[in-house]
């Protein structure tokens, strides 16, 4: 297989991703519709904001994920036409350069987890846990995205190495 079909292959894989994380965000916002319209006790309308605004996040980042890998399908394929050499380098340094996201989503997962204990531990605020909640939602949805999208970055960036 050309390099191009892996690139389309993995801009596919990314997409998908984006449409799951666009759900799951969608599905959040429709918690928070419920939480407004039946949620009768403290926790609940405490729940109320940083769900709808987790639900809200996700549905922007997976959508956007779904646009920008859409249109990297044709830009991958117009640009390998063009200079195949030229490609292979600019794919190359392009994985590279996003791998310290995984680093850093880690960090920031294991931040949103601190501030949920602290929240609980030290707090009877029902805000405080509500945000702790949503802070915990998102930093294990960042784990899972991540966990998937380093496979595949992995595996793609093989396929570029065994491409020189």
């Amino acid at each position: 297989m050309k390099l191009v079909e892996y690139s389309v292959q993995w801009a596919k894989g990314e997409s998908f991703e984006g449409m799951c994380i666009t759900i799951a965000g969608i599905l959040t916002l429709i918690y928070s519709v419920l939480i407004w319209k039946f949620g009768t006790t403290v926790n609940a309308k405490a729940l109320l904001i940083p769900a709808l605004v987790l639900g809200i996040l996700f549905s922007t980042m997976g959508s956007f994920m779904m646009y920008s890998n859409n249109k990297r399908i044709t830009e991958f394929q117009n640009a390998y036409q063009t200079d195949s050499a030229a490609f292979i380098q600019n794919e190359k340094k392009r994985v590279e350069d996003f791998q310290f996201m995984y680093p850093t989503s880690l960090a920031i997962s294991a931040v949103c987890f601190l501030i949920t204990v602290l929240a609980f531990a030290y707090s009877k605020n029902s805000t405080f846990h509500a945000i702790g909640i949503a802070l915990t939602v998102f930093g294990m949805s960042l784990i899972i995205i991540d966990y998937f999208s380093k496979e595949r970055a992995q595996i793609y960036y093989d396929h570029i190495l065994n491409a020189f």
